[in-house]
């Protein structure tokens, strides 16, 4: 790969700023990647990008009004028991569009997808291997960032909704002088059970949340972003922008790094349903993590949380989208 053209493409993509920061790059330099200190050539740093054989290729992307308003962006791995309805959901508060990188599934996940795909409603690209959740980050970024105003980046047991308004465009509205905002998970547990019941959707059966919503785990946000303002993404949690500028909170507050100071779930959030029932949480351990090479462990904490309370936000979508569903089982 010719340096000169290299330079170019990191330049033009805001990669690094200036040839000054690139002499520093490929002498080596210390970067936090994923919570770990590795040192690196640059070279090494285009490795985790999954665009690193069409930079040869790289074209300059034409400055135009993005097509859409808000999109989300998610790897996946053997999801096809819950992708319909996280999918649904996410079109029923606005999402428009969605691009989904498979990493190694082994179950009829692609059959599910076939029809949005026909659609256009989503994006799939099949990405093999291990730690492929922030190639897949990346290159959503450089590819599709003059396709949509808002980029979110969140995972398929995560569902991000608006609380005061049904749809996350009108949310959106207020914060288009920031880079990003950014939404608290809400962590929910197996509400006990061992199953998850046939008859019931994800966002129905787990109702079951810490009582205390400032519990630490409830302080990781992730983001909705700009794309175009977009400089480096850290890691899932958080990005770094042009400029320097912060992404905010729901409440305006600025926010750098993966956590917030308190919850705050009064306008945005998302709903973490991180185990569902004992035997999907087992299957989920299973599966691995798509960001960090590390086992995931067992936490009977996780399953079945020592205080508890309930919380039905989610469910003023319930309606509309059993209907939709409905409508949509009869598509597929």
């Amino acid at each position: 790969m010719k340096l000169n053209k290299l330079l170019q493409v990191l330049l033009y993509e805001k990669v690094v700023n200036d040839k000054k920061n690139y002499k520093k790059l490929t002498r080596k330099i210390k970067l936090k990647i994923l919570g770990l200190k590795v040192s690196i050539k640059i070279d090494s740093l285009l490795d985790l990008c999954v665009f690193k054989s069409e930079i040869e290729n790289y074209k300059p992307q034409p400055i135009e009004e993005p097509q859409d308003y808000i999109a989300i962006t998610a790897i996946l791995k053997n999801e096809a028991p819950y992708i319909k309805e996280w999918i649904e959901f996410h079109k029923l508060i606005g999402v428009e569009r969605f691009y989904l990188y498979d990493n190694d599934s082994t179950d009829n996940v692609k059959a599910i997808l076939n029809p949005y795909i026909e659609d256009g409603i989503v994006v799939y690209k099949y990405l093999p291997g291990k730690l492929k959740m922030f190639p897949a980050y990346l290159d959503a970024i450089y590819k599709y960032k003059h396709k949509t105003r808002w980029m979110a980046f969140i995972d398929l047991d995560e569902y991000l909704f608006p609380v005061e308004v049904d749809n996350i465009k009108e949310f959106l509205k207020d914060y288009e002088d920031y880079p990003a905002v950014v939404a608290n998970w809400v962590m929910f547990d197996s509400n006990g059970l061992l199953e998850h019941p046939q008859d019931k959707l994800i966002t129905e059966a787990y109702t079951r949340v810490h009582k205390s919503y400032n519990q630490g785990v409830n302080l990781h946000v992730k983001s909705i972003v700009n794309p175009k303002k977009v400089q480096f993404m850290m890691n899932p949690h958080f990005c770094f922008y042009q400029n320097r500028e912060n992404a905010v909170t729901e409440n305006f507050e600025s926010c750098i790094g993966p956590f917030t100071k308190y919850n705050s779930v009064k306008k945005i959030r998302i709903n973490h349903y991180h185990t569902k029932s004992l035997a999907q949480y087992k299957a989920r351990i299973l599966n691995g993590k798509p960001e960090v090479a590390i086992q995931r462990k067992f936490d009977e904490h996780a399953v079945n949380f020592p205080d508890t309370t309930y919380d039905y936000a989610i469910q003023k979508y319930l309606p509309k989208l059993k209907e939709q569903m409905s409508q949509e089982k009869v598509k597929l």
